[in-house]
C-alpha cells in the first residue's frame, strides 16, 4: 500500500528536478535578457570607476549587445559596495568591480568586510596599476639604493607618503623601512590626489602611489620614479627598474589590482558565460592599449587568477600587518 505513494513522490521529485533543470539551462541560454550593473564601491572618478567604465563601454559586445551599467556604491572603504552585491540575488545581472582594498579590509579585521571566499565569486582579474616609488625632483636620489643612502644621511628627518593608512602605497612603504631598517616617518593622505599635491610642493618628498598618479608629474619632471613595487618590469616603462632589483627588497611584490566579482551561487552556466565575456573584450587588443595609456598592466585575467591573486594577498598583507603593526583605524 506504501509503494505507490512513494513512487509518486519519487516522481514529482524527478518532474521538479528536471523543469528546474531544464529553466536553468533555458536562462543560461538567453543570458542576458536585460542589463547588467557593475557596482563600484568608491566614488567616481577614481581607479576603480576608470576601469569600470572602460569596460562597460566594451562588454556588451560579448553579452550580445545587452547594455552594462555602472554604479557607484562609495563608503566604508568599499564595504558598502561589496555588501550590497554579496547580498544580491545570484542571477549573474550584479557584479562588482573593485580593487585590493577588498582583501587588505580582509587582511586587517576591517568589521563590515564581506568574507571573499564565502559570500563573493571570483569571476576575472583584469588589471593591475604597479605602486611606484617616487621623489621629488629636488631630491638627489636618480635610483634606489641612492635613494636609501640618502635617507640614512638624513637620518629621522624625511617622511614618505602614501593614499591612506592600510593601502597597498602605505604596505610598499613600510616593507621597504622595514627591511633596510629606516628612520622614516609615514604620512597617510585622505586618498592619491593630496598626497600627490604635497610631493609636487616637496612638503613630503618622498611619495608611493600607483604609476597612473605619478607618470604624468615624472614626465613633466616635476617628479621622479626610481622604480616599482611589482615583481617585474611593467610592459609599457620597460627602462623603469624594480625596487626587487635592489637587496634586501627581493620579496617585494605590491600592486594594486581590479577584478570583478559575482555573489556567491550564481548558476555555473551563467558565471561561464560572463566570465567568458570579460576574458574576451580583455584581450581585445584596443582594450588592452586603452589600459596601457593609462598605464595599466594586464597580465592574466579570469576567474582562476583572480582567485590565486586573493590567496596570495591574503597571505601577505596578512604578514605585512603582523611585522608593522599597520592597522584600519
Amino acid at each position: 500500500m506504501l509503494i505507490a505513494p512513494l513512487l509518486r513522490r519519487m516522481s514529482y521529485a524527478l518532474l521538479l528536478s528536471f523543469t528546474l533543470g531544464s529553466a536553468a539551462v533555458h536562462a543560461a541560454d538567453t543570458y542576458p535578457d536585460r542589463p547588467i550593473t557593475l557596482v563600484v564601491p568608491f566614488s567616481a572618478g577614481g581607479g576603480a570607476d576608470t576601469v569600470a567604465r572602460l569596460l562597460a563601454t566594451k562588454l556588451p559586445a560579448q553579452l550580445g549587445g545587452q547594455s552594462v551599467i555602472v554604479d557607484n556604491k562609495p563608503g566604508a572603504s568599499g564595504n558598502i559596495g561589496a555588501n550590497q552585491v554579496a547580498g544580491a540575488p545570484a542571477d549573474g545581472y550584479t557584479f562588482l568591480l573593485t580593487n585590493s582594498t577588498l582583501t587588505i579590509n580582509a587582511s586587517l579585521n576591517m568589521q563590515g568586510t564581506p568574507d571573499v571566499r564565502k559570500q563573493l565569486t571570483p569571476l576575472s582579474l583584469l588589471v593591475l596599476a604597479p605602486v611606484a616609488l617616487g621623489v621629488n625632483a629636488t631630491i638627489p636620489a636618480k635610483t634606489v639604493p641612492e635613494l636609501i643612502d640618502f635617507i640614512r644621511k638624513n637620518n629621522g628627518k624625511l617622511s614618505y607618503s602614501s593614499c591612506g593608512n592600510g593601502t597597498p602605497q602605505h604596505f610598499a612603504g613600510e616593507s621597504i623601512r622595514l627591511a633596510a631598517d629606516l628612520d622614516m616617518v609615514h604620512v597617510p593622505y585622505k586618498g592619491c590626489a593630496p598626497a600627490i599635491n604635497d610631493g609636487l610642493g616637496n612638503q613630503v618628498p618622498i611619495l608611493f602611489s600607483t604609476i597612473p598618479n605619478l607618470a604624468p608629474h615624472a614626465e613633466t619632471g616635476k617628479l621622479r620614479m626610481l622604480a616599482v613595487a611589482s615583481a617585474k618590469r611593467v610592459s609599457f616603462l620597460p627602462d623603469l627598474p624594480t625596487i626587487a632589483e635592489t637587496k634586501p627588497f627581493g620579496a617585494l611584490d605590491i600592486s594594486v589590482w581590479f577584478g570583478v566579482f559575482g555573489p556567491q551561487g550564481l548558476p555555473k552556466e551563467v558565471k561561464a558565460k560572463f566570465e567568458a565575456a570579460v576574458t574576451a573584450t580583455m584581450a581585445d587588443p584596443d582594450v588592452q592599449k586603452a589600459f596601457r595609456d593609462r598605464y595599466y598592466e594586464i597580465e592574466k585575467t579570469g576567474a582562476t587568477a583572480m582567485a590565486s591573486q586573493i590567496d596570495k594577498d591574503l597571505e601577505m598583507y596578512g604578514n605585512l600587518a603582523k611585522h608593522s603593526g599597520i592597522k584600519l583605524q
